[in-house]
């Protein structure tokens, strides 16, 4: 965690990481996460929410990984 904040991307990268986590809990005391709502038959908002969630983090982590990782 030291070595990410002591270059630009690394930080970026942890501001992503938190900038989404405070998203997911504005969405959370929203109520967004209670809509009943169905998406393809099976998708409900929960789900949709946390995938969409996972997978911004895995996209940041990949985009850090392969193009700003300090230890090549």
């Amino acid at each position: 965690m030291r070595e990410m904040m002591q270059h630009r991307p690394g930080r970026i990268f942890l501001s992503a990481l938190v900038l989404s986590v405070v998203a997911y809990i504005v969405v959370a005391f929203l109520g967004w996460n209670e809509v009943e709502v169905l998406l393809f038959g099976w998708i409900n908002a929960p789900l949709l929410i946390g995938a969409g969630f996972v997978a911004f983090w895995l996209i940041c982590y990949l985009i850090y990984f392969f193009f700003f990782w300090p230890y090549r």
